[in-house]
């Protein structure tokens, strides 16, 4: 697909087509990265942070108060 950038103040913005940003479910609010490579560049939107649900937590803790000690023993040896 080809497409083209234009000035935008001391800078220059390309359009990204209406029907790309439903592929990506983007719109005006997203955190686009731009990463440099092979003589052109690629953009994609920035992932959010992942955060652990409370059930996942909860498992992690009763595992490290069940075999926590037993864990750090075996990393001694």
């Amino acid at each position: 697909m080809a497409t083209k950038i234009h000035p935008y103040g001391g800078t220059y913005a390309m359009t990204i087509p209406a029907h790309v940003r439903k592929i990506l479910d983007i719109d005006e609010d997203t955190e686009l990265e731009i990463d440099i490579q092979d003589g052109g560049f690629f953009v994609k939107p920035v992932k959010e942070h992942q955060t652990l649900d409370d059930d996942f937590l909860k498992f992690l803790k009763e595992t490290d108060e069940k075999y926590g000690e037993t864990m750090r023993n075996l990393v001694d040896r």
